[in-house]
């Protein structure tokens, strides 16, 4: 048995299993973007969130990681890749906004 729960802590433990858990995070975070995007009418494409929902993951727990928050896939990490998600879906969804003007949105509408 001990030799099976360290086996599970090194795969755990590994970089390609915090890729895996930030593409999920950064994933769920996106799609939660996209969704709440179309309650609030916002014009930004699915694929823009999910994209940068898991870019933001990824940067921000390698710089959790780097500025010594925790190890890889620390909860105190994944929990950092979450917040990096969230910020980068809201700064992707106010880029395209400031090039507009207000005579685009009331045309499209």
């Amino acid at each position: 048995m001990d030799a099976l729960l360290s086996a599970a802590a090194a795969i755990v433990g590994a970089p390609n299993a915090q890729f895996l858990a930030l593409l999920l995070i950064g994933g769920l975070v996106g799609w939660s973007a996209t969704k709440l995007s179309h309650v609030l009418h916002a014009d930004v494409r699915a694929g823009a969130l999910l994209l940068s929902g898991v870019t933001g993951a990824w940067l921000a727990a390698e710089l959790a990681v780097r500025a010594g928050v925790g190890q890889r896939c620390a909860e105190a990490v994944l929990v950092s890749g979450a917040v990096g998600a969230a910020l980068f879906c809201v700064a992707c969804g106010a880029l395209p906004l400031a090039n507009r003007s207000p005579e685009d949105i009331a045309v499209r509408h």
